[in-house]
């Protein structure tokens, strides 16, 4: 009870701090490994970060950028079913902008709206609608499938090239809710190779990340060998309202990066046993300008990208370039959110749309009193005139 009341007093900012102190402690790189492997031999739940081949407690600086290349940014967004609409449909549409560094040529727009309406496409197996889960997982894999196509079909321009993903690699979650799990998982992965056959690094790009992987790697090199175990590695202790960003805003200067490292978790064993050059690693990148407070992504790569210095700088100069144009987020991002995006009144001019077809080929058109009651609420206030 004292040493939880005693740690509940410290703030975050003297907690950072201490973190912070460890941090550079931690040079090391085997011991930090031993301490892994323990975990692992133990089935400790441990899910923090273990490094790749670089310090994890060392700024590196920012590389000379390349003088040309390519930048292809995918993005979507979707419609969900609305079973109270007159037609039970979902959409996806998927942007990928291409961007040329360093050269004179114009930017480059694609953008493929889909649309699901058929019986098989809109319900489950057990005759529900479509949960919006599977409808997200299908746009992941869509951006991805996408961003492939287009880095192959630009092979030939010039290099290096970087196809990015907003959001994290790993982040594909197929639940229960996902009835096609498998096929999409193995799609997703093909399209990893299709960007490395095209030459082009595939970069996942995460805002703002709250993740924690070093600081669980910090509470278990506290750890003795004897206290890890299944449990043990629930909570950082003393740590636990520091996040990875509070630890690196401190290390990392404008435009530096952190070392690489390589999440612990159930999914990327599962991409490494699946290909070894898809295991995702990882490093932190302040995107601020030099004068400007620091601010923090997360870089995620695959393997093949982590395993080639080279590559991996020109991941970093290039992502730090497009971040400088935006204020701190990458340019083609933003522009490939711009061209993805379904707005309100596009989805009403959908709807509209497939309520014509449906009246040309003699389809009553009925809407939930759900919706209807909701339209006249919302339309402004009338006095009721009774009945």
């Amino acid at each position: 009870m004292g040493r939880e009341l005693a740690d509940r007093n410290v703030t975050t900012a003297e907690q950072t701090e201490i973190a912070g102190d460890f941090l550079m402690q931690l040079n090391d790189l085997k011991a930090i490994w031993r301490q892994i492997m323990i975990a692992r031999e133990k089935d400790a739940g441990f899910r923090g970060a273990a490094p790749y081949d670089e310090p994890i407690n060392v700024p590196f600086p920012l590389p000379e950028c390349p003088t040309e290349g390519t930048i292809l940014a995918a993005d979507g967004s979707q419609i969900y079913p609305d079973p109270h609409g007159a037609a039970l449909y979902w959409l996806i549409n998927i942007g990928v902008f291409t961007y040329l560094h360093g050269t004179d040529e114009l930017p480059e727009v694609v953008t493929e709206p889909q649309l699901f309406f058929r019986p098989e496409e809109v319900h489950d197996q057990d005759n529900r609608p479509l949960a919006n889960a599977a409808i997200n997982a299908f746009r992941a894999v869509s951006e991805i499938k996408m961003l492939a196509r287009e880095a192959h079909r630009n092979r030939q321009r010039v290099h290096p090239m970087i196809g990015l993903y907003d959001g994290p690699l790993l982040s594909l979650l197929m639940g229960k809710d996902v009835p096609n799990a498998r096929a999409l998982s193995a799609d997703y992965h093909e399209s990893f190779d299709v960007l490395e056959d095209a030459g082009a690094a595939t970069v996942g790009y995460v805002d703002r990340p709250s993740s924690r992987f070093v600081i669980y790697t910090l509470y278990l090199m506290s750890l003795e060998p004897d206290a890890i175990k299944r449990g043990s590695l629930n909570s950082t202790g003393s740590l636990e309202s520091v996040t990875d960003t509070d630890l690196y805003k401190r290390l990392l200067g404008p435009g530096e990066r952190s070392g690489l490292m390589v999440q612990q978790s159930p999914q990327n064993k599962e991409y490494r046993e699946i290909n070894p050059d898809h295991e995702i690693a990882f490093f932190y990148l302040n995107v601020a300008s030099p004068l400007q407070e620091p601010y923090l992504a997360r870089i995620e790569v695959p393997m093949i990208v982590a395993s080639n210095k080279p590559l991996v700088d020109a991941v970093h100069a290039l992502v730090y370039a497009q971040c400088q144009i935006t204020d701190r987020y990458p340019y083609a991002l933003t522009r490939a959110d711009e061209i993805a995006v379904v707005h309100p009144h596009e989805k009403r001019a959908l709807d509209e749309l497939i309520s014509i077809e449906m009246l040309k080929n003699q389809q009553h058109i009925e809407t939930s009193q759900k919706l209807s009651t909701k339209g006249m609420a919302r339309s402004g206030r009338e006095a009721f005139k009774g009945l």
